[in-house]
């Protein structure tokens, strides 16, 4: 039995587990939560039960799902459901089935229960979220202990429906940093909210980076085995103690500095903190500033909208615009038909006659970077590259730096993959494909992998779980979420997307043509209709704005 049980779980991981953890490499707008410190216990508003007396074997299983949707004391309500021997062997924490479906008990023997249920999601050991459904059976084996049946083999993890998992587990977010170390880029977890959360969080962002942010896309200033102390985690006052093993002393101050930019950043989600004390062994190691200056996460644009308003391109705001100099003007002369603006205000991307221009505000003329027919509006990195595409070839992607030299973009998508749209992540580390392909559409985002600051080619992709639906558009929100226009049948529908994390509709509007994020988050997003007009989303509906434009640019 026990064999058999280990094939059924081994079964369901291998057809639907998460990508793997990329280790420590050698080489956003955090969102505050209460205080929490690693002595107290966290309260999740719910208290389920110990064993009934002469519970079935079937109630015996239910309730001890049941009772595993409270993580506090190390799940040691549901621990009572198990034999005593098993209930040290049992490891809640190595996977999360999220359910969208009741489960079912069936007794299949005088001592084997299966429970069956349809999943949406599952949460790796590491918190690390993917939407994937399916169906599931999980299978147990009860003995008698006394008069009372118990549980003596169950696989590891928990299960939770939807609306569990949102008050058992968070989403918290893992800073790395992008190769310049300019930016901290988001790898978003989830953790249950157990009293430990502070030296999980800590613990998985010494494990290092997801698998496909590894390979130089995001970097960890730790020295590779770098691991929790046995101090752990403690925060007070919104001071994080962080106890790290002795690999850390050996950190230049730079590198010193930056630990304490990845873990401030990182537990600042979780509790209010603002600072971070690094020990060895319950001693505080000197952490100087270094001059490098922090980095940024999840950068700012300009609030208002970035826009082709007849022969006039710039902000606009109560009906003017206001144009950008050695800008502006460049994107009408060419025929501006989209445009993406680099952080800084200083160049632009532009899609017009003729194919893609660098405008360089500091130049006399725009350069055509890229003359190939049928071209997708181009996007700009934080190195200064152009990033181009054929709508007709997704192979051909190409990095063009502004003087017009030519990278070849290597990269797994799929093959006759057409391109809808494409977007580099206003920190430089990833790329979002919007993607039509014989199988239906594709929402793909990847690592850019770089040499020497080139971009070479893409890391395995990541696919978000679009439905059926004709894609329009896509943008990025923040630097963890994104955004898709699609339209079916008569109407066009917004779906934001975290990157790790759930999907949520934002609701329809008639005729959308394209979409582009701003600030706020969701709330920054705009919609451009065939008509000209501009939406903004208000609660679960979108409101028309007063802006009319030919088209929306965006904003890096």
């Amino acid at each position: 039995m026990r064999s058999r049980s280990a094939a059924v779980l081994a079964f369901f991981i291998t057809g639907a587990l998460l990508a793997g953890c990329g280790g420590i490499p050698t080489g956003g707008s955090p969102e505050a939560g209460e205080l929490v410190d690693d002595e107290v216990e966290i309260e999740i508003g719910f208290a389920p039960q110990g064993p009934r007396d002469g519970a079935t074997q079937e109630e015996i299983v239910q309730d001890f799902i049941r009772a595993a949707t409270n993580p506090q004391g190390r799940y040691a309500v549901a621990r009572q459901f198990l034999t005593d021997k098993f209930a040290d062997e049992w490891d809640p924490n190595e996977i999360v089935l999220v359910r969208s479906s009741a489960g079912a008990s069936t007794k299949v023997s005088d001592t084997e229960i299966e429970y069956e249920f349809t999943t949406s999601a599952i949460v790796d050991a590491d918190g690390r979220y993917k939407e994937s459904s399916g169906s599931s059976t999980l299978e147990y084996e009860l003995v008698q202990v006394g008069e009372e049946w118990r549980i003596d083999l169950a696989p590891p993890g928990i299960v939770l429906s939807d609306g569990q998992l949102d008050d058992v587990f968070r989403q918290y977010a893992l800073f790395y940093f992008d190769p310049s170390y300019k930016y901290l880029v988001p790898d978003v977890r989830w953790f249950s909210n157990q009293s430990t959360v502070a030296s999980n969080v800590v613990g998985a962002l010494l494990r290092g980076q997801s698998g496909w942010l590894g390979n130089g896309v995001l970097v960890s200033a730790f020295p590779a085995g770098t691991a929790l102390g046995p101090d752990q985690v403690s925060i007070s006052s919104g001071v994080a103690s962080v106890d790290l093993t002795e690999e850390v002393r050996s950190a230049s101050n730079t590198d010193r500095d930056r630990m304490r930019q990845q873990l401030l950043a990182s537990l600042s989600s979780l509790a209010n903190v603002s600072s971070v004390v690094i020990t060895v062994d319950g001693t505080p190691i000197s952490v100087p500033d270094a001059g490098s200056g922090n980095a940024v996460s999840s950068p700012e644009v300009e609030a208002l909208p970035l826009v082709r308003v007849d022969d006039t391109f710039g902000f606009t705001s109560n009906g003017e615009v206001t144009t950008i100099p050695g800008i502006s003007e460049r994107v009408i002369d060419v025929a501006g038909k989209a445009a993406t603006l680099a952080r800084g205000g200083k160049r632009a991307a532009v899609l017009g006659n003729g194919g893609v221009y660098a405008i360089d505000s500091g130049d006399d003329e725009p350069l055509r970077v890229d003359r190939r027919p049928g071209l997708v509006p181009p996007s700009i990195d934080t190195s200064g590259y152009i990033w181009s595409a054929q709508r007709s070839d997704a192979a051909g992607l190409r990095a063009i730096s502004f003087e017009g030299e030519v990278h070849e973009i290597t990269s797994s998508l799929p093959e006759g993959a057409r391109v809808v749209s494409l977007d580099v992540s206003r920190d430089g580390a990833r790329i979002l494909l919007y993607l039509t392909t014989t199988g239906g559409p594709r929402l793909a985002v990847g690592g850019i992998l770089r040499q020497d600051s080139v971009p070479t080619g893409l890391s395995e992709l990541q696919y978000l779980p679009v439905a059926s639906g004709v894609p329009i558009d896509a943008t990025w929100v923040d630097d963890r979420t994104v955004a898709t226009l699609a339209r079916s049948g008569a109407e066009t529908s917004v779906t934001a997307w975290t990157i790790g994390g759930p999907s949520e509709p934002l609701g329809e509007l008639a005729g959308g043509v394209s979409i582009v994020g701003g600030v706020d988050g969701t709330d920054g997003l705009r919609v451009l209709t065939g008509d000209g007009e501009v939406f903004q989303p208000r609660g679960s509906s979108w409101q028309l704005t007063d802006v009319v434009a030919s088209f929306l640019a965006t904003q890096q």
